[in-house]
């Protein structure tokens, strides 16, 4: 019961549809022909429900001596029974200077085929009846290999059999393990049950040369009475649903309501959030503004202090330059002076040097000119009297001692080297040297 209320809103639209499931399955033929070249056309004509797959032309006369091949066909000759063109298809065109043994012996199509396989009475799984329909499209070929499989191994009216009780077979197996309320979920290709369905054909006809490209379940038919009891439940389930909307619009009302309210509580929470975050917010950027401030102050007052120290270091510094250039300055004034006081007593030592050395020199020469007169005049005294001579010697020798203790007086002649011997000889007299002197100086 829940199942079938469960389908109801699936297959109300269905039960409205104008069902157009064939009468019957579809004819697969063999035909015969006479002329070959009517192939085309009759593969192209419509049918009904027969669908000819394999040509027969007829037998060409004796006296023929050629036959047209159309193009469009698979097309199979035989040269007394025996395959004539055994690598594959005959070549579509005239053929000429051809015996009459030499036919056209089968023409299969190269379209790909619908076939309708409509089914009575296939039970669901809930043991519901239904009809349905399956619409597959194949073809035969194209290689000349498959083709020929076709028309030695299987032949279109085995095919038709095969084909009909497989189609059948598959379809019941597939509607019965499917429960009434997916049934529709069937129709079309895309179910993957249908799917496998096309797999098995395909792989159960490949062998023979036969290729299967679409399968479809086309239409799924209940009866009358089911149809009728279907529709009353889909319209209590169409009453159910207005009434589940209509309380669920009563929901929603109630819920919009709450969450209204909810809404505004929610704000309120938030904007008093909002409020406390502000002030800390606030509060946050007052102290850092602060230690900005005292940061900025303090930076301030650092920077003072490294121009005081700066200024004061600079000023100790020019001090020290002030104090060096005046030590300096004093240093080579005290130089200066040392210096000129030194040159000074050098040159008034060299002078009163140079004033006693020319005192001296002129000291000697009058010594020596004294002496030179006295020897003068102790010779003319000598020569005029003998008895002079002790007395001029000594006169001579008093003379010496006074040139001597003069010299002797300046304490401040240094007599040395060839200068003074030669002084010390010009005054004194050899023999006054021999002989042991003393002077006493005072």
């Amino acid at each position: 019961a829940n199942n079938l209320i469960f389908s109801t809103s699936k297959l109300l639209y269905k039960t409205k549809i104008v069902f157009t499931m064939h009468a019957k399955k579809t004819q697969l033929e063999q035909q015969n022909i006479g002329d070959p070249l009517d192939a085309t056309r009759v593969f192209n004509e419509e049918h009904g429900d027969r669908i000819p797959l394999v040509l027969v032309p007829g037998a060409r006369v004796c006296c023929s001596c050629y036959y047209h091949i159309p193009s469009g066909v698979n097309t199979i000759v035989h040269v007394c029974g025996d395959d004539g063109f055994p690598d594959g298809m005959a070549p579509p065109g005239i053929q000429m200077c051809k015996p009459w043994y030499n036919h056209v012996a089968y023409m299969v199509t190269q379209q790909s085929c619908t076939y309708n396989a409509p089914v009575k009475s296939c039970p669901t799984k809930d043991n519901v009846m239904v009809d349905c329909e399956l619409t597959l499209v194949f073809a035969i070929g194209p290689d000349p290999v498959d083709v020929k499989n076709f028309v030695y191994n299987l032949g279109a009216l085995k095919f038709n059999e095969f084909l009909a009780a497989e189609c059948e077979e598959a379809i019941r197996q597939l509607i019965r393990v499917t429960p009434l309320s997916d049934v529709y979920e069937l129709r079309g290709s895309s179910s993957q049950h249908v799917q496998n369905v096309l797999k098995v054909l395909d792989d159960k006809f490949k062998e023979f040369g036969v290729t299967f490209s679409k399968a479809a379940i086309t239409d799924v038919v209940l009866n009358d009475e089911l149809r009728r009891i279907l529709q009353g439940t889909t319209e209590f389930r169409t009453k159910i649903r207005e009434l589940d909307k209509e309380h669920e619009h009563n929901m929603k009302l109630i819920t919009y309501d709450y969450q209204q309210k909810l809404s505004e509580k929610e704000r309120l929470y938030d904007r008093r959030l909002q409020d406390i975050e502000a002030d800390i917010n606030v509060a946050l950027v007052n102290r850092k503004k602060e230690i900005v401030n005292a940061e900025s102050r303090r930076e301030v007052a650092t920077t003072k202090q490294e121009e005081l120290a700066a200024v004061s270091k600079k000023r100790a510094e020019s001090e020290l330059n002030v104090a060096q250039a005046k030590a300096e300055q004093e240093n080579a004034k005290l130089l200066a002076i040392a210096t000129s006081n030194a040159e000074s007593a050098k040159i008034k030592v060299d002078k009163e040097t140079e004033v006693a050395i020319f005192e001296s020199q002129q000291l000697i020469k009058v010594a020596e000119n004294k002496a030179l007169a006295l020897k003068t005049e102790a010779k003319a005294e000598g020569d005029a009297a003998e008895s002079l001579k002790v007395i001029r010697e000594h006169n001579l020798e008093m003379a010496k001692l006074e040139v001597q203790e003069s010299i002797a007086r300046r304490a401040k002649i240094v007599i040395s080297g060839d200068q003074g011997d030669s002084l010390i000889n010009s005054i004194l007299d050899k023999e006054l040297l021999t002989n042991n002197i003393s002077l006493n100086y005072k």
